[in-house]
C-alpha cells in the first residue's frame, strides 16, 4: 500500500514538475519575425562545413555559433581550432550548445576554448526549480553569425555523421541555408536571448555595417519555445489548397496534427512526406506507424529515403509557402524543444527547393499498405510500436 501511494506521490510531483515548467517556458513565446534578406541552400554536409569554415577563417569581430550538437570527432576539433585561433586574433568568439544534446563534448576541449578565450556557454543546464522538466527541453537550434552579416540555420550539427563519415548512416542528408541582410540582426538578436538566458554573463547585440547591393526578399523567422511552431504548421495545413510536403527524420504529428493532415487529403490536398528509409534512434520509426496507417489508407505518399540518412526539416504549402529551420515533425520539436525555422514564399527560391526534393524522392522508396503491414506483423515491431507511442513526446 505505502509502495503504491510512494509511486502515486512521485508521479503527481513529477506531472506538477513538467506542467509548471512547460508553462513558464511557453509564457516566453516569442512572436514571428518579419524580416528581409538573401538565401542559399546548402544540402550536403561538405557544402555547408567548407562555407562555415571559410567564413570562420575570414571573420574579422565577431564569431556567435550555437548548436545542439558539437562532438569531440575529428569535426568538432576542426571547429573548435578555429575557434581557438580567431580568439587568439582577438576576435570576440562566442560558443553555445545545448547541454544534453553536447554532453560527450570533454572537458579538456572544453577549457581549451575557455583558456583561448572563447566564450564558452551551456543551454538547459539541469537546474531547480523544475529539474525533471530542464533535463527533458532541449536548445535544438543551429545558429551561426558571422561579423554581424552573415548567418546560418538549418538542420547540420556538428560531427563526423553530418560529413558521411559514419558508415552505419551513409551520405547523409540535411538542409542548411546561408543568410545575409537584415534577418541576420534578428539571428543575432535570438543568439543574445538565447545567451543571456543561460548565463548571467549578459551580452548585447552589435550592429551590422554591411551595405546590400541586391535586393532583400521577404522571410518569416519562428522561433519556438514549446508551441509556436506547432500553432504554425497546423493552421498552415488547414489552409492548404493544393499540396502538402512535409520532410523530417522523425514523423510523430500527434493526434490532432495527424487529423488535420487526414482532413486536407479529404478536402483533395495532395499530402507526401519523406522520412529515412533506416532510423537513427530506437523507436521512433515504430512510433510513427499508427500515423502513418491512417495517412497511407486516405490516399497520401510515404516515401522512405534509402541513400543514407534523411535529416532535412522542410515542410511546403500548396508550392508556395516553404519552411527550413531545425524543427523536426514530432512532438518533442513542436512541445519540448527551442527550435528557429525560416519561411519563405519567394518562387524562385520554391523552385530550386523543389529540385531538390525531386532528386531526394528519386533516392527515395514509396511505403505502400501491404509493406507497412508485413512490416508491423512482426512482434517484436508491435512491441515497439508500443513502447514507441509511450514515450513519442520524450523521443
Amino acid at each position: 500500500m505505502w509502495i503504491v501511494l510512494f509511486v502515486i506521490v512521485i508521479g503527481f510531483l513529477a506531472w506538477v514538475d513538467f506542467y509548471l515548467g512547460h508553462k513558464q517556458t511557453t509564457a516566453k513565446e516569442e512572436p514571428p519575425v518579419n524580416t528581409t534578406g538573401n538565401m542559399h541552400l546548402l544540402t550536403t554536409g561538405s557544402h555547408f562545413f567548407d562555407s562555415l569554415f571559410q567564413d570562420i577563417d575570414q571573420a574579422n569581430k565577431s564569431i556567435y555559433i550555437q548548436f545542439y550538437i558539437l562532438r569531440d570527432d575529428e569535426l568538432g576539433q576542426e571547429l573548435c581550432k578555429k575557434l581557438i585561433a580567431k580568439a587568439h586574433q582577438g576576435l570576440e568568439v562566442r560558443l553555445l550548445l545545448d547541454y544534453m544534446g553536447s554532453y560527450g563534448l570533454k572537458k579538456k576541449t572544453v577549457n581549451s576554448l575557455k583558456n583561448a578565450g572563447v566564450h564558452f556557454e551551456y543551454s538547459n543546464k539541469p537546474q531547480f526549480p523544475y529539474l525533471l522538466y530542464r533535463i527533458n527541453h532541449r536548445n535544438h537550434r543551429k545558429i551561426t553569425i558571422i561579423d554581424s552579416e552573415i548567418g546560418y540555420l538549418g538542420g547540420y550539427n556538428v560531427g563526423n555523421e553530418y560529413i558521411s563519415r559514419v558508415t552505419r548512416f551513409g551520405d547523409w542528408r540535411d538542409y542548411h541555408l546561408k543568410l545575409r541582410g537584415n534577418v541576420v540582426s534578428e539571428l543575432q538578436r535570438l543568439f543574445c536571448d538565447d545567451w543571456n538566458g543561460s548565463t548571467n554573463e549578459k551580452m548585447t547585440q552589435s550592429v551590422s555595417s554591411l551595405t546590400q547591393e541586391v535586393e532583400e526578399k521577404d522571410l518569416l523567422l519562428l522561433p519556438s519555445k514549446g508551441q509556436a511552431g506547432y500553432h504554425y504548421f497546423y493552421e498552415k495545413i488547414k489552409q492548404a489548397k493544393k499540396s502538402i510536403f512535409i520532410g523530417s527524420p522523425y514523423f510523430i504529428p500527434g493526434k490532432k496534427m495527424n487529423r488535420a493532415l487526414l482532413s486536407a487529403l479529404d478536402r483533395g490536398v495532395s499530402v507526401k512526406v519523406l522520412v529515412p528509409m533506416n532510423p537513427d534512434h530506437p523507436f521512433v520509426q515504430e512510433a510513427s506507424y499508427r500515423y502513418v496507417k491512417p495517412l497511407l489508407e486516405a490516399g497520401a505518399e510515404i516515401y522512405q529515403f534509402h541513400e543514407g540518412f534523411y535529416h532535412s526539416k522542410i515542410v511546403m504549402f500548396d508550392d508556395s509557402i516553404c519552411d527550413i529551420g531545425t524543427a523536426n515533425f514530432d512532438l518533442r520539436s513542436f512541445f519540448y524543444n527551442d527550435e528557429l525555422n525560416c519561411i519563405f514564399t519567394d518562387k524562385t527560391e520554391i523552385q530550386a527547393v523543389k529540385k531538390v526534393l525531386d532528386s531526394d524522392l528519386e533516392r527515395s522508396e514509396k511505403l505502400t499498405l501491404a509493406r507497412l503491414k508485413k512490416t508491423r506483423s512482426s512482434v517484436k515491431v508491435r512491441f515497439k510500436e508500443m513502447v514507441g507511442f509511450l514515450l513519442s513526446p520524450f523521443l
